[in-house]
């Protein structure tokens, strides 16, 4: 969906490349004189964050204080919820208007340069955040009605995140120093 957008609007391809432009590759350009290791650490933050906020989400459900109090109908949507979401905006984004913006700007030529740039760290670094962001997915069908049980939830599952985080710093090494 995100590659045919781009490829039929030129609005779209507007909005994608400075979205890539802002969120990606300037901060990129900042960091870069202060070093390769900087540069590992900016990438490994920026693709932490959406890991990290997978497991913030549920637990900040859970320690809310919501009138009337939450069913669990309506925690289970709000965790489905926002990890459909999520995982949307990241395919969306990180998969299809990023392969259709380069084949846009700099043809196929271009595509098979990313492509191959990215052919470790790229599906490392893609699992990874998918895996955590599945978390409150995951969680979900296992909730009664007691808020109190999705923190033991979040306990149970709490090795994913470390796991997670250490595969992220791993692919951001290999993205910014091995360059495969």
């Amino acid at each position: 969906m995100g590659s045919s957008s781009v490829l039929v609007s030129s609005a779209f391809q507007e909005f994608v490349s400075a979205t890539f432009e802002a969120r990606m590759l300037a901060p990129i350009r900042v960091v870069a004189p202060f070093g390769s290791h900087v540069v590992l650490l900016a990438i490994f933050l920026n693709n932490s964050l959406p890991a990290v906020l997978s497991f913030m989400y549920p637990l900040a459900i859970a320690k809310i204080r919501w009138t009337p109090p939450l069913t669990r109908r309506r925690t289970h949507f709000f965790l489905s919820s926002y990890t459909v979401l999520t995982a949307f905006l990241i395919g969306f984004f990180s998969l299809g208007a990023a392969l259709a913006a380069c084949w846009v700007h700099g043809g196929r030529a271009e595509v098979f340069s990313l492509l191959s740039g990215a052919l470790v760290h790229g599906p490392l670094e893609f699992s990874l955040v998918l895996l955590c962001v599945a978390e409150p997915l995951r969680i979900a069908p296992r909730l009664d009605d007691e808020l109190a049980q999705l923190v033991r939830q979040l306990r149970a599952d709490s090795r994913l995140l470390p796991v997670s985080l250490l595969g992220l710093l791993l692919s951001a090494g290999i993205e910014v120093f091995a360059r495969i």
